[in-house]
Formats: C-alpha cells, structure tokens, sequence
C-alpha cells in the first residue's frame, strides 16, 4: 500500500510541471488538444520464474489485459502518462488463480511517421500487485512500443506491445486501443 501511495505523490507532484512545460509551447505547434485518455484491451502472458517443469506445465500463462491511460503533451515528442492495468487472470490446472493489477506513470516519446501514422515508445514505472494464494507487491519499469492511426483530429486507434517486470517474474501485453484527446 506504501508503494501504491508513493507512486500517487510522484505523479501529483510532477502534474504541474506538466503545466508549466506544456506553456513554454507555441500554440500554432500543437494540432490538436493537449491531453489524452486511452483505453486498451489486449492479450498478454504471465511468465513466472522458479516454476517446476511440472508446475509449467500445469500453467495456462495467457490473459486478457485492460488499461486506462491518462496523459498529457508536453511537446510535440513528449508526453507524460498516469496508466492503470489489469493484468488479467492466469490459472493453475489444480484452479488455483494469479491476477495482477498495476499503476504508475510513463514517458511516451513519438515520432510522426507520415501525415496520419505516429510511432512511440514508452518508459514507465510503476506499482504492482498480485493475489493468489499468497498475495504481493512491488515497484519495477515497464518499457513497451507501438504505432497510433488518427482518425481524426480527436480520435486515434492504438496498437503496441509492452513488457513489465515484478520481480523476476514478468507480464508483456500485445494490445489494440482508442485514444481521445480533448
């Protein structure tokens, strides 16, 4: 919980410094609204470490993940993100459950392909907690990358792969989304 509350003050803390980067802007260089929600869904693997072959093979490792993703443009490269994942549910064979819920914030850093397709990456870092028949938590990064195709000035269709660590074990996410600026 301790951890989950550090990583709230961080990101409230660095709010207005997105403010006061996001006015040293011209306005003439943005195109469209500064800020952003983004709403993901995607299949993602647990891949858990100091697992037996047996207790491999007793695991289905595949999930169904969901984000929400609170940004704003710093620049026309950068932006600084607030994200919150469910990790989704894995499961043993004996019926005994994993879920994994993650939050904390990310830089997004991207680049205009052509007129309507945007290349990024991300660098984030994050909380994370997990529940099963013992529960856990932590901090670690989570790095990823992706493309976004604008439909129109307010309204863009995501897709990218992301990978994040909880302690020696670690979840990717391959996802398809919508974001909105307003």
């Amino acid at each position: 919980m301790k951890k989950i509350v550090l990583t709230a003050v961080a990101t409230a803390a660095l709010a207005p410094l997105c403010a006061t980067a996001q006015a040293d802007t011209h306005s003439s260089e943005t195109a469209s609204a500064d800020m952003y929600v983004q709403f993901t869904a995607g299949k993602g693997k647990h891949n858990l470490s100091g697992l037996t072959a047996a207790q491999a093979a007793a695991f289905d490792k595949d999930v169904s993940t969901m984000s929400l993703i609170v940004g704003m443009d710093l620049n026309e490269t950068f932006a600084i993100e607030g994200f919150y994942k469910n990790l989704g549910k894995s499961k043993f064979i004996d019926g005994t459950t994993l879920t994994g819920k993650s939050m904390g914030i990310a830089v997004n850093a991207g680049t205009d392909l052509t007129e309507d397709f945007r290349g990024f990456l991300r660098v984030g870092y994050g909380s994370w907690k997990t529940k099963s028949t013992t529960n856990d938590d932590g901090t670690d990064i989570l790095y990823g990358a992706g493309v976004e195709y604008k439909l129109t000035e307010t309204t863009a269709i995501v897709a990218g792969y992301e990978y994040g660590k909880a302690k020696k074990s670690n979840v990717t996410d391959t996802y398809l989304g919508v974001k909105y600026r307003f």
